[in-house]
């Protein structure tokens, strides 16, 4: 090689190392980066500070150069996955580009000399130039990964593997790349992301969720019209089904279509356009109007009323357990399985029903059996549960094999109380034994059933009561039932106020002479006699001191300590009358003379003998001592005995003890019994050793202490043990006649029309029927989460 290409050669070499070092100073100063301020005529310290200067912002200047080189990406295979959405942004908008007055390095190609150009940049938006790498990349494809690449395409190469060095064909190379399909498919998926940051559009997925939110929102407001029918036939009792209720639900009517068509119908009609739409265009296995799909909907109704009443039983944490069973009109054994417990957020005491459970053997185990797989299934603790109340059957209320010797056995402080309400029925039911008594209430009910059969006696008895007794006098006979005993003494009461007028009509159906005469004249002789007059009028005194009490045991928020002090305020006032019973009788006995000369009749006495073993044999000359010994004295002690030994104090005992925190005269002897009584429950109370010092305080109280365990919970706020023993006491059972009352819904759902029915559908109305306040705020919203989540859906209905 000649000496003058040597030269060039060197001459060239040179100039490209010094060149890329003017380079970085240029760019440094055109991306706003420090520049040296010192005049280039200075003292030697001033030369080497500018010199020190100068080192260090090259030094700052290079690293912010590639700081976004988009060559330091080409080291990730797969960018998209690396970087978040706020740095790929950062990249795409940010990455370092080389200014105008950048020079590119030249390339020897062949005889040429070749370089990046600027005006390539300009022209594709895509295209980004790496000083790191010396070359071209495809800024998009790197950053958003190759997705398409390699799938009927050219192999992956320059611009996306690695950077574009060489120039001579260098506009090919980039046309060609530009109409490949995962650049395109690359650019549309940044495009989309810039718009996405910048707030211009929303991410594809999030666009294909919102329409699927679209058809889900859509499919959702076919059904609640549906829903809605349903609740309404559920609160209003109607029955649902028909004998054809398959097929499309067709615009004009069909012979034997149930309530719930017709009724969507209704709605078709009234205007409802998205359940028309629904109707006409739905796929025939979508049209959610069958059968299984009632079922389904029902029991989703009863399912959100049963999780509201749990969530606040368990909000109210101790509870106890009400059961009864009866017979339905398929000859299926129904349990009832209510709860009760102490509302901390209203502070009242409630009592609901939760569900039916047929049962089919009806020992003692196998009821607790379904009673504790109840309680698991919606998942109540039983180790919280502070009581039980049965009736006193054996296979109930038996110690050893028993319901609630079985569920004592898995919580011992759930002890049992027999039903008061059965206890008094039981307690009155026995003193009526007395003979007397007994014809009565005979009597009473013959007569009512005498005239009920048949609507031309019926009709003449309301005409002699239009014609001799007050409008407010005018009733219906009523049968004397076996075992509400408040509707006993209203049939009592009002059959001494028509009493006056049977006698009259009896007389005329006696002497007509057809086949009910010889019935009509024996109950006219039975009703005009002197003993059915005074145990009539005996029974109606006596019922009416224990009607009372029999109708606030029945009621929900009625607590142990009220129902205890009715309970002693009724026995004292019968043993008041026991004690007083000849100045007490006395005034009943006028009151049956009395009545005895409105109907035209004589109190008279039997013949008395000497021997006599079927009835009374009272040996007196006085009409009134003979009744008052032979059948009032007699009653008041069956009854009092009775009421002592179906209401023993022994089974309260420990009720008692904490009954002593409503005393007005809490003494210190009370606190100590109090405390006694909550040893018991010390597991339950926040801190019992605090409780002793509680009742010192609730001790000052006492002038100003309620009369119920429901508001001395209220005044307790800052006594949290004493509060806990009022909540205790709230919850402790009085009575079944919250499961009772089930029972009355249970024969209006379940009738001789509907008694195929079973658990899946039976359950979710009675809910709905004896709920009712929950079901009027019930939202069709909620129903169909629940509905949507229990199988899988024709339709998207769920948003999870």
């Amino acid at each position: 090689m000649s000496d003058e290409n040597k030269k060039r050669q060197k001459s060239i070499t040179c100039f490209f190392t010094k060149k890329r070092k003017i380079d970085d100073v240029e760019n440094e100063s055109s991306d706003e980066t420090l520049r040296p301020t010192q005049p280039e005529e200075s003292t030697g310290v001033g030369v080497a500070s500018a010199s020190s200067l100068a080192t260090t912002t090259s030094a700052s200047i290079s690293y912010m150069f590639q700081e976004r080189d988009i060559g330091k990406l080409l080291s990730n295979q797969d960018s998209s996955n690396v970087l978040t959405d706020e740095e790929k942004y950062q990249w795409l908008k940010n990455a370092w580009q080389p200014t105008t007055d950048f020079k590119f390095p030249l390339v020897r190609e062949g005889k040429k000399n070749r370089s990046f150009q600027m005006s390539w940049l300009k022209g594709h938006e895509w295209l980004s130039y790496s000083k790191i790498a010396g070359g071209g990349l495809c800024k998009v494809c790197i950053i958003f990964g190759w997705r398409e690449a390699g799938t009927n395409d050219v192999k992956l190469g320059k611009l996306v593997t690695e950077p574009l060095k060489t120039y001579k064909k260098a506009i090919e190379t980039i046309t060609h790349h530009e109409n490949t399909k995962y650049q395109q498919a690359n650019m549309v998926i940044s495009q989309n992301f810039v718009m996405v940051m910048e707030g211009k559009s929303m991410d594809v997925v999030v666009q294909m969720r919102s329409q699927e939110r679209k058809i889900i929102e859509e499919n959702r407001k076919k059904l609640i019209p549906i829903i809605k029918t349903v609740i309404l036939c559920g609160m209003q009792n109607i029955p649902l089904r028909g004998h054809r209720d398959d097929g499309d639900l067709e615009s004009e009517s069909s012979s034997g279509e149930g309530n719930f068509r017709a009724l969507l119908k209704f709605r078709i009609d009234a205007g409802d356009e998205i359940l028309l739409d629904h109707v006409n265009n739905c796929a025939k296995n979508a049209s959610y109007i069958s059968k299984s799909t009632q079922n389904d909907l029902i029991d989703s109704c009863g399912e959100l009323i049963t999780n509201k009443i749990v969530n606040k039983i368990k909000k109210s944490k101790y509870f106890t357990i009400i059961a009864d069973e009866t017979t339905d009109v398929s000859i299926s054994e129904q349990l009832s399985i209510c709860i009760r417990y102490f509302d901390v957020v209203t502070c009242e005491i409630q009592e609901d029903f939760l569900k039916f459970v047929e049962v089919v053997h009806l020992t003692g185990e196998n009821i607790a059996q379904h009673i504790l797989q109840a309680l698991e299934n919606l998942n109540l603790d039983i180790t919280l549960c502070r009581g039980q109340a049965y009736d006193g059957g054996a296979n109930m209320s038996g110690k050893i094999k028993g319901v609630q010797a079985c569920v004592s056995n898995v919580e011992p402080l759930a002890f049992y109380t027999h039903c008061a309400s059965h206890r008094l029925n039981l307690a009155i039911s026995t003193a009526c034994t007395v003979p007397s008594i007994r014809n009565a209430v005979g009597v009473i009910s013959t007569v009512a059933t005498f005239f009920r059969e048949s609507a031309g006696r019926t009709h003449l008895l309301k005409e002699e009561m239009q014609a001799h007794l007050p409008k407010e006098k005018q009733n219906t006979l009523k049968k004397m039932c076996e075992t509400r005993w408040v509707e006993r003494h209203e049939a009592v009461l009002t059959f001494l106020d028509i009493l006056p007028c049977l006698p009259v009509i009896l007389q005329k159906m006696a002497d007509k002479g057809d086949k009910r005469a010889a019935t009509a004249f024996s109950l006219l002789h039975a009703i005009t006699s002197s003993e059915f007059l005074v145990s009539l009028v005996i029974l109606a005194d006596i019922l009416g001191i224990t009607l009372p009490l029999s109708r606030s045991l029945q009621a929900t928020e009625i607590d142990i300590l009220s129902a205890m002090k009715l309970l002693d305020t009724t026995t004292a006032s019968l043993q008041t009358k026991r004690e007083t019973n000849t100045d007490a009788f006395k005034k009943l006995f006028n009151q049956v003379e009395g009545l005895a000369n409105e109907i035209g009749t004589e109190i008279t006495v039997r013949r008395v003998t000497n021997r006599q073993t079927n009835r009374p044999n009272i040996q007196t000359q006085s009409v009134e001592e003979y009744y008052r010994v032979s059948v009032y004295i007699p009653f008041l002690d069956y009854l009092l005995k009775e009421m002592s030994s179906r209401f023993p104090r022994t089974q309260l005992q420990r009720i008692g003890q904490l009954q002593k925190l409503l005393s007005h005269n809490f003494s210190d002897e009370d606190v100590d019994d109090v405390l006694q009584g909550a040893e018991l429950y010390k597991g339950d109370l926040p801190c019992f050793l605090a409780l002793k010092g509680e009742l010192q305080i609730w001790q000052h109280m006492r002038e100003n202490l309620p009369n119920s365990p429901a508001e001395a919970y209220k005044r307790a706020m800052a006594l949290p043990n004493i509060r806990t023993l009022c909540q205790l006491l709230c919850t402790f059972p009085v009575t079944t006649s919250t499961a009772e009352r089930s029972f009355s819904t249970l024969r209006r759902l379940k009738t001789y029309l509907r008694s195929r029915m079973t658990e899946d559908r039976l359950n979710g109305l009675a809910l709905m029927q004896i709920h009712q306040d929950i079901a009027s705020t019930m939202n069709a919203e909620e129903v169909l989460d629940i509905f949507s989540r229990k199988h899988k859906r024709k339709l998207s209905l769920s948003y999870m």
